[in-house]
């Protein structure tokens, strides 16, 4: 009995310990799935709600549900937290390393901690290269970067690849010598603008074939072998200049020299352009502004006319300035000259000597405003100004449209003579360079939305036309993020997250390339002859589906793009490179 007893109450265990189990079972959650964006290492889940996540650095909550918020909020707050951009310089500031004092020889090597710094890292290759007479190709040798991405993962390798545009000008001295300039802008790797003269030289003339081997020449001298645009003036000869750099240029050995078979390198100066359409109108008023530059050469002509022009201004109580005399053949200084003498028209009332052709001056200077500071906007050069080009053109367009309707017929017969002009180098966006409502639409606060704006403005009434031009800046778009993924896919692994395939197949390590005849040496560092070096098929089969893989990727990231809601409009401060950096940070980007 007793035994029959504990046999029952054993079984009485086992089968609610069975239970007990298949509760447990039932209970168990299928663990959640990893986060894989980069943006979730600065955000951490709330504990009592998982659809809400803080910022790591200022505490900021975000809703993160995975199907109804996504991480685009997450990513934009990240770019702009002050409090992420502190921790950022306090770690590559306040990181510190073991190392030694003194250097080779030295037998008092004693051990220090000091601070890692990406200037000093790149001041220390520079110095490798001068003291050990290396080529600047160093810096892409696939050893030598392998090495620093394992001693210092950290550094980015600056390189001698880095894609260039150029400007260049010629002038002549009152010895009547000709020189020409040419100045290189490029992007670094911190995503700062930088411009560098390159070349000033002497010319022997200003034939277009003699300035394009100028410009090759200066290219060859400092190793530049990756192009993007050249940017002239509307001179003829600046035409003949850059076609003959595009085909020197398509000869270079290396694939990526140009960008899209150069049909985008020759962009035409904004500013030149401006200046041309000005200056047309203004020879409208010929007369007018050759009355004001007159009365501002005979105050200014002696001491004691402008010395009795200064007491009449203070006599009605003027400004405490100076009239401008302006240079001809710039039309802002004349703008300027207008200006200051409308404030001074009450003490060139007093000076009977003077004629007053005010009138004319107020309508004009009033005219110029919107093309003076668009000329402000084309010449700076301490800021990145191509994502705000099309804007101003655009500006342009519906400045001359609304002038063309005025019932001053002075007023129509400059914006005429102004239109004609415009529609030489800008009518209705098909003869102006691409590029620029290109970067337009990279600037985060305006995008595709903003260009396709801009073409209903000057396409008002033909709807067609919108969609047609919406369509082939979104293909060129596509085209330039393909072009820039075979660069990167082809380039030096530090330009590129992923790269070909390579290492082993089916488990051994093996080669791409094999000889097909027995005791022929292999790989391409043999002495054999190259018609006996062939790939395995598999290798070609590998490299081909990478390259779609990869054009199905960038094609992906362009639409993510153009589809995540735009920065704040209003916000005129945004630097938008900086504002590039901080995506690339997060995906990776390189600076090509």
């Amino acid at each position: 009995m007793s035994g029959h007893s504990r046999s029952n109450s054993m079984s009485d265990d086992d089968n609610q310990s069975v239970q007990m189990e298949g509760t447990q079972k039932a209970k168990r959650k299928r663990p959640a799935m990893k986060k894989r964006s980069a943006t979730w290492n600065h955000f951490t889940l709330l504990e009592d709600n998982p659809n809400k996540c803080k910022c790591n650095y200022c505490g900021r909550q975000y809703q993160c549900h995975s199907r109804r918020d996504g991480i685009t909020n997450m990513r934009n707050h990240i770019l702009a937290c002050l409090a992420y951009k502190t921790f950022r310089e306090q770690q590559e500031g306040s990181q510190q390393n073991l190392t030694t004092e003194g250097g080779e020889g030295n037998a008092s090597n004693m051990v220090l901690a000091k601070g890692w710094s990406q200037d000093a890292c790149r001041r220390a290759v520079t110095k490798m290269i001068i003291m050990g007479e290396l080529p600047l190709s160093f810096v892409d040798n696939k050893g030598f970067r392998h090495f620093c991405s394992v001693a210092i993962p950290q550094f980015v390798m600056p390189s001698r690849r880095t894609r260039v545009s150029l400007t260049t000008d010629l002038c002549t001295s009152v010895q009547n010598m000709s020189y020409m300039v040419i100045t290189a802008h490029f992007i670094d790797s911190d995503w700062c603008l930088n411009r560098r003269i390159i070349s000033f030289s002497v010319i022997e003339d200003h034939r277009g074939k003699t300035i394009g081997k100028k410009i090759v020449a200066c290219l060859q001298d400092w190793g530049i072998e990756r192009l993007f645009a050249i940017t002239v003036d509307n001179a003829s000869t600046n035409d003949v200049a850059v076609n003959y750099v595009t085909m020197q240029s398509l000869g270079w050995r290396n694939d990526d020299a140009i960008v899209l078979a150069v049909q985008y390198m020759h962009v035409r100066c904004c500013a030149h352009i401006l200046n041309l359409i000005v200056v047309s109108g203004l020879n409208e008023l010929h007369a007018s502004v050759a009355a004001i530059r007159n009365a501002v050469k005979y105050v200014r002509s002696s001491t004691t006319r402008l010395q009795a022009f200064k007491q009449c201004a203070q006599q009605v109580k003027c400004p405490n300035e100076t009239v401008v005399l302006d240079c001809p053949t710039r039309w802002n200084s004349t703008y300027l000259m207008l200006m200051t003498a409308l404030k001074f028209q009450a003490a060139f009332d007093r000076m009977a000597e003077v004629d007053k052709p005010y009138e004319s001056a107020g309508r004009i200077v009033k005219f110029l405003k919107v093309f003076y500071d668009a000329t402000l906007l084309f010449s700076a050069s301490l800021s990145v100004t191509s994502n705000l080009c099309y804007d101003t053109i655009g500006l342009i367009e519906s400045s001359l449209t609304a002038l063309e309707g005025s019932r001053d017929p002075w007023v129509v017969a400059m914006a005429y003579q102004m239109r004609e002009k415009f529609d030489k180098y800008w009518e209705s966006s098909g003869k102006i360079n691409k590029m620029l409502i290109v970067a337009s639409i990279l600037d985060p606060r305006a995008k595709m939305d903003f260009a396709k704006h801009i073409f209903e403005i000057i396409f008002a009434n033909d709807g067609w036309k919108v969609e047609e031009m919406t369509k082939a800046v979104k293909d060129l778009l596509n085209e330039l993020y393909d072009a820039y993924s075979a660069m990167c896919s082809s380039s030096t692994p530090s330009m590129c997250s992923e790269s070909a395939p390579s290492g082993s197949y089916g488990g051994t390590s093996y080669s791409p390339y094999f000889t097909n005849k027995v005791g022929l040496p292999e790989g391409p560092s043999g002495d054999g002859d190259d018609i006996f070096r062939v790939s395995r098929p598999f290798f070609g089969y590998a490299q081909k589906v990478f390259v779609q893989n990869e054009g199905k990727r960038v094609v992906s990231e362009v639409e993510r793009y153009l589809s995540d809601p735009v920065e704040d409009p209003s916000n005129l401060k945004l630097n938008v490179l900086l504002w590039w950096k901080g995506i690339a940070s997060l995906t990776n980007i390189g600076v090509l």
